[in-house]
């Protein structure tokens, strides 16, 4: 990655940060451009360069996720992994990456469905986190069902589904929950179940 290109990167993350904490003070609505410009010290062109409009910012934090989806499939300590563990780590290391600021996640969430259910805007779906992590998913078990560490006979489709559905889930009750519980540890101990099962 050349200097330049670097710079970008970190120009833009810059901008996020601060857009970021200036919606945890004063709220998504009541933040404008001008006051994210002047935090950041930047120019408002600037802003424009790397964001059309403050709801690009939305787009931004759900892209950034589904980035993280595929990092985290590159990484080479999970590569090797059997499939439980690999499924495991991938998403308790995903759920750590929420918890790391919990009224942010929760305020562009809000602020992303909102978003979406009034703009309908042309999002493609590969840049969608559901689904990317439905596609790695699939992938990891499709592998497990080669490794001989998953049943041959499942549905891989709707067991990736339904690990999404089961994520997601859990990541909506933590975001509205009031009690402080561990994302990670609550999905980590909904992995386990899933595989071994509830029957006898």
């Amino acid at each position: 990655m050349s200097l330049r290109e670097k710079k970008k990167i970190e120009t833009k993350n810059r901008i996020f940060e601060v857009s970021g904490k200036l919606f945890k003070e004063k709220g998504f609505e009541n933040t404008t451009i001008d006051e994210i410009t002047k935090e950041a010290e930047i120019a408002k062109g600037t802003f424009f360069n790397y964001f059309p409009t403050k709801e690009s910012l939305i787009l931004y934090f759900a892209e950034q996720k589904a980035e993280l989806i595929y990092d985290l499939t590159e990484d080479e300590v999970m590569i090797h992994l059997p499939t439980k563990e690999r499924i495991k780590k991938f998403l308790v290391a995903l759920a750590e990456s929420y918890e790391k600021d919990k009224d942010l996640t929760k305020l562009l969430f809000i602020e992303y469905r909102r978003y979406i259910e009034i703009s309908r805007p042309d999002i493609s779906k590969e840049r969608s986190p559901h689904y990317r992590l439905i596609k790695v998913l699939l992938g990891v078990l499709e592998e497990g069902i080669e490794k001989g560490e998953v049943k041959g006979n499942i549905d891989t489709r709707m067991a990736a589904e339904t690990l999404n559905a089961v994520y997601f889930h859990t990541l909506m009750v933590w975001l509205k929950s009031e009690n402080e519980f561990s994302f990670s540890r609550d999905i980590f101990a909904k992995i386990d179940l899933l595989f071994e099962g509830i029957g006898d």
